[in-house]
């Protein structure tokens, strides 16, 4: 017990709040080392360990939330990385999230939009897949299966795109923006009878929608 104390340099008053903060600091100094030479990442990987080891341990003694705390902790250097465009650990951050909670359809999105961001659309479009198939609510969400489309169509999954679109127009009504991509993804399939029947479904929404 004294050696997860000594590990996060804490006293054993410490609140969760305080400990969670000092858990936070440490991880971010170690993760700030990972693209530094390989002895340095090293060293810094079995620090990573032995500080998440220790504030499990502390978590247990002192009656903490763990999961939440130290999910917490990790979106926030997910969120932090991933601001500064540092890709390579908001990547391996939102696979720490995955790893941590597995049954976590939140974890999968988080990953699948940032996929998304770094241009990587194929791969996205797998993540947000296994986050529908974990919940059936997400097949639903306007702007979840929006961000999907998008990645269809950079993809140029065409079909797979107005499939997505469609279904969510059905769901939540007409949508001129949705109804622009799906002409868009006519256009690449080159039925240019579609792409002018969405356009006109376009302009026809905004003109009966111009005083809203």
């Amino acid at each position: 017990m004294k050696n997860a104390f000594k590990e996060l340099n804490i006293d054993v008053d410490f609140t969760e709040e305080e400990v969670k903060e000092v858990f936070y600091n440490l991880m971010k100094k170690n993760y700030d080392q990972l693209n530094c030479d390989d002895k340095v990442a090293s060293l810094a990987k079995k620090r990573i360990e032995k500080i998440e080891e220790a504030y499990e341990i502390i978590s247990s003694i002192k009656d903490f939330d763990y999961l939440e705390d130290k999910y917490d902790v990790i979106y926030s250097l997910y969120e932090e990385y991933r601001n500064e465009k540092n890709y390579d650990k908001a990547l391996m951050l939102a696979d720490e999230l995955i790893d941590f909670i597995p049954i976590f359809s939140d974890s999968y999105l988080l990953k699948a939009d940032l996929l998304a961001e770094m241009n990587e659309h194929e791969e996205a479009i797998k993540y947000f897949e296994i986050a529908e198939n974990m919940e059936d609510e997400i097949k639903e969400d306007e702007y979840i299966q929006y961000l999907k489309a998008q990645s269809q169509i950079e993809a140029k999954k065409y079909e797979d795109a107005i499939f997505t679109l469609t279904n969510i127009t059905k769901l939540h009504g007409d949508n001129p923006f949705f109804f622009f991509d799906i002409a868009c993804c006519y256009q690449g399939l080159g039925n240019e009878k579609m792409y002018k029947y969405y356009c006109e479904k376009r302009d026809e929404y905004w003109k009966n929608h111009k005083n809203d």
